[in-house]
C-alpha cells in the first residue's frame, strides 16, 4: 500500500505545481489596449482611453494595457496581473517596456504593474505613490473610470514621452549615486549620539514646528484673502455666461447650416439649461461664508462651475472645430479603409496569429460600424472618427505583430529583468517589474 500513497502524493504536487502555473488559456484573449470583460465602461470611454493609450505608444513604444475582469479566479490581484501581462507578452520585443492597469470590480482590487525593461524609471514606490493619489480617491467615490484615467495619463507623465532609445540615453546620462566606503548614512552612526546630537535634533523639531505653523498661518492668509475676491469673481463669471448666450446660440445656429447631419443634441442641451445652472449657482452663493477658511473648497468648487459658465463659448467654439475636423479625417479614413480585406495571410510567429485574427476582427467590426453611423441621416462624426481611427491602428497593431520574429535575443543594459524566468520576442518580464496592488 505504500506505494499507492507514494503515488497519490505525487499526483497531489504535481496537480498543485499545474494549478499554481497558472497558464496563459487561463487568461481572456487580448482584444485591444482596453479590454473590459465586465463591461464597466461605455463606447465612447473605451474610445477615448484607447486613443490616449495608442497615441503614447507611437510616440514612446512602451506598450500600456487596461483590463477589467469578472473576477480573479481566487488569485491575488497582482498575481494574476503579472500573470497577464507575460500570458499576453505586453511590450515589445527585447523591450519588456509594457504596463498592465487591472481592475477587479467582484474582488473591489486593482494592479499597476510595470514590466522590467521600464523599472529603472518607475520603481514599486512610484508605482504606489501613483495609485495612492490618482486612483483610490477616485474609486472610493465610485467615480471608476476618471481614476483609470487620471492613473493612465499621470504614469505616463511621469515616464515622459521619449522615444526608447533617447530614454535610453538619457539614462546613461543621469549620475549614479554611490556612498562611499567609510561615509555614515542616516541613523548609522549612533556611537556619536550625545547631548550634542540631542540638543541638535530638538531644535531641528522646534525649528519644523514652527516653520509648519508659519507655513499653515500664510496658507491661511493666503486662502482668506483668495475668497475676499471669489464672491466678485464668480459673479463675474455669471455674468459673462449670460451675455456670451446670443453669440453662442448663433454659433449652433450656423455650424447646423453648414453641418446638417451632425447631431447637436448635447451642444444645444448645455446651452438650453444654462440659466438654470446659472440661477442654481447664484442660489447658493448666499450660504457661503466667503470669511470662513472651512468653506474654502466649496467656494473653489462653485468657482469653477462659474468659470465653465463663462467659458461655454469657447469650448463650443473648440467642439465645433473638432467636429469639422474628425468629418475630415473620417472621410479620408473611410476611403482608405474600403480597399483594406482585413486579413493577413503569414504570420511569423504560429503563436500569435489567434491574436493577430483578433486584432483584425475588432478592426473589421469597428469599420463596419462607422460605415452605418456615416450612413445616418443624424450622426456624430466624433465617435465615427474614434472607430475608424481605432479601425487602423488594430490593422497596424496585427501588420506589426505578423512580422515579428519568434525568436529575439534580450535586450542587455538597461533591463533589470533580463534573467526573469518568462523570456519572450515580444515583451513580457512583469514577474521580476516593479508595481503597485490593493483593494479599496
Amino acid at each position: 500500500m505504500w506505494y499507492v500513497k507514494r503515488v497519490a502524493w505525487i499526483a497531489l504536487v504535481l496537480f498543485s505545481i499545474g494549478a499554481a502555473a497558472q497558464p496563459a488559456s487561463s487568461y481572456p484573449l487580448r482584444v485591444g489596449v482596453v479590454n473590459d470583460y465586465a463591461g464597466k465602461l461605455d463606447e465612447a470611454q473605451i474610445q477615448e482611453l484607447t486613443g490616449l493609450i495608442q497615441d503614447y505608444e507611437r510616440q514612446t513604444s512602451i506598450e500600456f494595457v487596461v483590463v477589467i475582469v469578472n473576477t480573479l479566479d481566487g488569485r491575488p490581484v497582482g498575481t494574476y496581473a503579472k500573470g497577464l501581462g507575460d500570458a499576453w507578452r505586453v511590450g515589445k520585443a527585447g523591450r519588456n517596456n509594457g504596463i498592465v492597469l487591472l481592475w477587479a470590480p467582484q474582488e473591489r482590487a486593482y494592479s499597476l504593474r510595470i514590466a522590467d525593461g521600464l523599472t529603472p524609471d518607475l520603481s514599486d514606490a512610484d508605482a504606489r505613490l501613483i495609485t495612492t493619489q490618482h486612483l483610490l480617491p477616485y474609486f472610493k467615490r465610485g467615480e471608476y473610470y476618471a481614476g483609470l484615467k487620471e492613473t493612465v495619463e499621470t504614469t505616463m507623465k511621469f515616464l515622459g514621452d521619449e522615444a526608447w532609445e533617447q530614454r535610453l540615453q538619457l539614462r546613461g546620462q543621469q549620475p549614479q549615486q554611490q556612498r562611499q566606503p567609510g561615509q555614515s548614512g542616516a541613523g548609522t552612526d549612533t556611537e556619536g549620539l550625545g547631548r550634542f546630537s540631542l540638543f541638535f535634533i530638538l531644535f531641528l523639531a522646534a525649528v519644523i514646528l514652527i516653520g509648519t505653523l508659519l507655513y499653515k498661518a500664510n496658507a491661511k492668509r493666503e486662502k482668506l484673502a483668495e475668497l475676499s475676491k471669489a464672491g466678485e469673481e464668480i459673479e463675474g463669471d455669471l455674468r459673462t455666461g449670460e451675455k456670451n448666450r446670443p453669440e453662442l446660440q448663433q454659433l449652433l445656429d450656423d455650424f447646423a447650416k453648414t453641418m446638417p447631419e451632425q447631431d447637436l443634441t448635447e451642444l444645444r442641451d448645455s446651452l438650453t439649461h444654462q440659466p438654470d445652472r446659472i440661477s442654481e449657482i447664484r442660489n447658493g452663493l448666499q450660504y457661503l461664508n466667503f470669511s470662513d477658511v472651512s468653506s474654502y473648497d466649496e467656494i473653489v468648487r462653485v468657482r469653477k462651475s462659474a468659470e465653465e459658465e463663462a467659458d461655454l463659448l469657447e469650448t463650443t467654439r473648440q467642439r465645433t472645430a473638432k467636429i469639422r475636423e474628425a468629418k475630415q479625417r473620417s472621410q479620408a479614413l473611410l476611403r482608405d479603409l474600403s480597399q483594406e480585406n482585413f486579413q493577413i495571410s503569414q504570420v511569423r510567429d504560429s503563436s500569435r496569429i489567434d491574436e493577430v485574427n483578433q486584432l483584425l476582427s475588432q478592426g473589421r467590426q469597428d469599420y463596419q460600424r462607422a460605415q452605418q453611423n456615416s450612413s445616418l441621416s443624424v450622426l456624430d462624426w466624433l465617435f465615427i472618427h474614434d472607430l475608424l481611427n481605432n479601425s487602423q491602428t488594430q490593422v497596424r497593431r496585427a501588420a506589426e505583430y505578423s512580422q515579428e520574429a519568434p525568436y529575439v535575443a534580450p535586450s542587455t543594459g538597461w533591463s533589470s529583468g533580463s534573467d526573469s524566468s518568462f523570456s519572450s520576442s515580444s515583451g513580457g518580464g512583469f514577474s521580476s517589474g516593479s508595481g503597485s496592488d490593493g483593494s479599496y
